[in-house]
């Protein structure tokens, strides 16, 4: 199985997939392209795709012209190995060599030839994002699948035993239960984790929860009851709309949750940063946030909030600069709940540039 020299991914959770052609004998073997993918940098879940042809992708790479990167990668998809070289290709498809600090600058035919790779190791990575209408004739009730935590590659069996609205499952035995428990750091949780759905080989972009709750059925798995797992468009059992939680981590689990950040409005980018601190996701946090950006309080000072207001304006209509205040009720350790205003500053270098948040102020604390 191939791996990159630096970035060691456990093999059970990695997929490799190799692409021959034929070679002239004599010839000299061309050197071969790995593209890897994980959904955040501290991953061990990957997918690799070495890529061997005869006109090969990787010297027509190594032939571009290199300058020095005046910025960083954004919001980077995948890394590239070539030999003991390593780049990073991001959303806005360029090319870096962090080790060089430089970036490359490729003809439109290797761009496109090196985005078409991309896509098929994300694809193979990431889930469908299949509506629910459609999954939970797939996953019927007495169905067997397989989950896939998206960050840590940790992969279990359920069954599916009820739910209309989303399927409500259990873990198949005492080993799975295990194994669900180690992926939320050992304590039952309610909260959301993208996860990958596959049954009979199809794999679908989804999200559950870590809290047992209600009735269990089977017996010997060491499981008190059963957990919820959504699909696009599926709802919780208090709600007719899907839950926005939810929601985010199957953006995430589908591959695409990049490409709505290079596209999101301040407001939206906000939404993505809270419903990710309410869900302890650092790694979308951080995909949200400036380089230097700095939360205003430690995380940990942070018990609960929740929203107080779910209509936002733009305080500071600007093409390069947006202002949000946003009401919250905020619970903090060793303090009562209270409702307070966050303000949220947001920042873009060009108005085709995707929006980060540069900084978060704070008022009655």
């Amino acid at each position: 199985m191939t791996m990159t020299a630096k970035k060691l991914c456990a093999s059970l959770f990695c997929l490799t997939l190799l692409l021959f052609a034929p070679v002239m004998v004599g010839a000299k073997e061309a050197p071969s392209s790995i593209i890897t993918v994980t959904t955040s940098p501290d991953s061990p879940f990957c997918t690799t795709l070495e890529i061997k042809q005869p006109a090969s992708l990787a010297k027509r790479i190594l032939r571009s012209r290199s300058v020095a990167a005046k910025v960083q990668p954004e919001l980077p998809r995948a890394q590239l190995t070539i030999g003991d070289r390593e780049f990073v290709f991001d959303s806005y498809s360029q090319l870096f060599e962090p080790a060089r600090q430089t970036q490359l600058v490729l003809s439109n035919a290797v761009r496109k030839q090196l985005e078409k790779w991309v896509d098929v190791a994300e694809n193979a990575h990431y889930g469908q994002p299949l509506d629910w209408a459609k999954v939970k004739d797939d996953f019927a009730r007495m169905d067997f699948a397989t989950v896939t935590d998206l960050e840590t590659g940790e992969s279990f069996h359920v069954q599916r035993r009820a739910g209309s609205n989303h399927a409500d499952v259990q873990p198949l035995t005492s080993e799975d239960t295990a194994t669900m428990k180690r992926v939320y750091d050992g304590k039952w949780s309610w909260k959301r984790r993208a996860i990958l759905l596959t049954i009979d080989g199809h794999t679908y972009a989804a999200s559950m929860h870590g809290m047992p709750h209600g009735a269990g059925a089977i017996a010997g798995n060491n499981f008190p009851g059963h957990f919820c797992i959504h699909f696009q468009g599926s709802s919780t059992h208090r709600r007719n709309e899907p839950d926005p939680s939810h929601s985010l981590m199957i953006l995430k689990a589908s591959g695409k949750l990049k490409q709505e950040l290079m596209q999101a409005t301040p407001m939206r980018v906000v939404d993505i940063f809270l419903t990710s601190l309410h869900e302890h996701d650092r790694s979308t946090q951080l995909m949200t946030t400036a380089n230097d950006f700095q939360m205003p309080f430690p995380p940990d000072e942070l018990e609960t909030f929740k929203r107080e207001n779910e209509e936002w304006q733009n305080r500071n209509p600007d093409l390069l600069v947006a202002t949000i205040p946003v009401e919250l009720s905020c619970k903090w350790v060793g303090r009562r709940e209270q409702k307070t205003t966050w303000t949220f500053r947001l920042e873009r270098v060009s108005p085709g540039s995707r929006w980060k948040i540069t900084c978060i102020s704070l008022d009655g604390k």
